[in-house]
């Protein structure tokens, strides 16, 4: 591969840091790319920007040029880089190099433990008061805002919700607020939080909404209904993000296609994922073969040609496996990746009542609201249909049923041909609250809990909460990510070689043919194809190929696209005669020279040609 110095003969390199004038980073362990000293007869590709050198014309006004094939394979492109040079060779593409979609699931459960203690632990007791105090944590001193104590605060009604279990449930302001104040008055059922742990069947210290069902619900409905998130709730995690400590995902997950976005405005994330001692090495094969060639009119040049023959794809210009230990690693990733992020979650601008006593709130799901009010007819990002999802993934199979007082009071969940989680509070003079589902019921706690008793703490759609979580584990560790991104690159693998060696037929010299050899090993002249220009550039040849006659006439061309042995089929060939042959050929100009080919009978791959510009009348009869 010749990409960084046109007149090198072999090339043997192994990598460089960065680009350097459209070089790919392609340089030896020495800094020099070496090649061997040209034979006598053999005229050099000059310098860019070198004015040619042409040896001397004969008294015919012809010059000799030599070519000469190599035939070893060019040698693998070897890259060992550090950040910094993994940023200068694909920073301007890292953005649309994917490196994984990471599972969004474990980083929630850790965000939530977060959340859930941000006020302490003692809310696991089996006690009635939760004993939660936010001051005892730098999350919990962050609740509270224009001047309002974190009691007050809309994260701090959200920790009391997520945090809530049959032993300190705390009802007040909701339809249950009555059972709750009977059944501990007259102990009935054991009292209230007995009650709830036996119909609910959870235990006595176990939240309402635990951890699994909270996670859920917000990597399905909260993280899935924004558009950069994928359909299962995995985050694209690109090179970018990565070489910009996950500062992108302020963008990348904010405001977007009507979602109010996930992180905060103004937050800047912040988890380092590329360790101060990262490197990445990687090896691949060149498939970009190189010829000499001629421009008939001013000497000398050298093709860049892709030949594809590994698969599965035929236009690689590199052939990269992600997947081989040898061909790719990777070192010095964090060992435990964490993210500071703040998560904003708002809730909807109108109160969100439970759909309770009629039979038809029964059919009241998701994908089938009732009615517009319906906490299904909300937009699935905002808080209150991600309590009830929540909900609806813990009870939706419930079905309990128990009695009270001799039989006079009783609860039953799904019971008499009603659905699972459909819950009857079966209570004298219908003192107790209507027929509803779990889960609707929780979402009357939780909204009653976010605004207070008497309604008195936020306005609807005030009580919007966010959380700044520091330092939480992303759920995957470095050594983990190291082979996670292999199947994601190996899947980017062609347009990562087209990335690094750009379009390598820019770099082409403007030759009219070049010395190739056919499959069968035997040489040929092949003339330039189309394919060989730079995408864009018109075809300037009217008549390619190699002509018996100046004129150039169809009938007189020997030159053949189809050849026996040879599986292209876009260029005009001619093979290499056992002696020599006088041929005519044009230039991109028009204008007419010809050409004596003559084999070299001390060296099998290498030709003379012979070259002259065509003078009035020649060939005329």
């Amino acid at each position: 591969m010749m990409l960084c110095a046109p007149h090198a003969r072999r090339l043997v390199f192994t990598a460089g840091a960065a680009l350097a004038a459209g070089c790919a980073s392609i340089a030896p362990a020495d800094g020099t790319i070496s090649g061997e000293a040209p034979e006598e007869g053999f005229v050099e590709t000059p310098e860019a920007g070198a004015p040619p050198t042409l040896p001397p014309a004969d008294a015919n006004g012809e010059r000799t040029f030599t070519l000469a094939l190599d035939p070893a394979p060019p040698p693998p492109l070897m890259l060992d880089m550090n950040r910094a040079e993994v940023a200068e060779l694909l920073g301007s593409v890292a953005d649309r190099i994917l490196l994984l979609n990471l599972d969004s699931f474990p980083f929630l459960v850790n965000a939530l433990e977060q959340v859930k203690n941000a006020c302490g632990s003692a809310w696991r007791n089996d006690a009635r008061d939760p004993m939660l105090d936010c001051s005892v944590t730098a999350l919990g001193q962050s609740f509270g805002q224009n001047g309002r104590p974190w009691q007050e605060s809309p994260e701090y009604a959200l920790v009391r919700l997520l945090t809530m279990t049959p032993s300190n449930s705390d009802v007040r302001g909701t339809s249950i607020e009555f059972l709750q104040g009977v059944s501990d008055f007259l102990g009935i059922g054991g009292g209230f939080a007995q009650m709830l742990s036996d119909n609910l069947q959870i235990g006595r210290t176990e939240e309402f909404l635990d951890t699994h069902v909270v996670a859920l619900a917000l990597r399905d409905h909260y993280l899935g209904s924004h558009p950069a998130i994928g359909e299962d709730g995995s985050i694209p995690f690109t090179l970018a993000d990565a070489l910009a400590d996950l500062a992108t995902l302020s963008t990348k997950l904010g405001p977007t296609g009507g979602h109010p976005g996930i992180v905060a405005p103004g937050f800047v994330p912040y988890g380092e994922v590329l360790g101060p001692d990262f490197r990445m090495r990687v090896t691949a094969d060149s498939n970009i073969r190189i010829f000499e060639g001629l421009a008939m009119a001013t000497g000398p040049g050298q093709l860049n040609v892709l030949q594809d023959r590994i698969g599965p794809t035929f236009d690689d210009p590199l052939e990269f496996d992600f997947e081989r230990n040898d061909r790719f690693s990777i070192s010095g990733l964090a060992a435990e990746p964490t993210v500071d992020l703040r998560i904003a979650i708002q809730e909807s601008p109108l109160y969100v009542p439970a759909c309770a006593g009629p039979a038809e709130c029964t059919g009241n799901r998701p994908g089938s609201p009732t009615n517009l009010d319906s906490v299904w007819a909300q937009p699935e990002w905002q808080l209150e249909p991600i309590v009830a999802y929540a909900g609806l993934s813990k009870y939706d199979q419930l079905v309990h049923a128990t009695q009270y007082l001799d039989g006079l009071a009783s609860v039953e969940i799904g019971q008499n041909g009603t659905p699972p989680g459909w819950i009857h509070f079966g209570v004298p003079f219908n003192l107790g609250p209507k027929d509803q589902y779990a889960w609707e019921l929780i979402l009357e706690v939780a909204e009653v809990g976010m605004h207070g008793p008497d309604e008195s703490r936020f306005a609807e759609g005030d009580a919007n909460v966010a959380f700044t979580l520091t330092d939480v584990p992303v759920g995957i560790t470095g050594e983990e990510c190291a082979e996670a991104v292999r199947p994601y690159l190996q899947a980017q693998r062609a347009d990562i070689a087209r990335h690094i060696l750009g379009d390598f037929r820019e770099r082409n010299d403007p030759v009219d043919f070049y010395l190739a050899s056919i499959d069968t090993g035997a040489l040929a002249l092949y003339f330039v194809s189309p394919d060989d220009l730079a995408p864009g550039t018109p075809y300037p040849y009217v008549r390619p190929g190699f002509y018996l006659d100046p004129g150039l006439t169809p009938g007189q061309k020997v030159s053949v696209l189809d050849m026996g042995g040879s599986s292209d089929r876009l260029h005009e060939k001619l093979l290499i005669p056992p002696s020599e042959q006088i041929v005519y050929a044009g230039n991109a100009k028009g204008q007419v020279f010809r050409l004596r080919i003559t084999p070299d009978p001390l060296d099998a791959l290498r030709v003379r040609v012979g070259v002259a510009p065509v003078t009035p009348g020649e060939g005329a009869p």
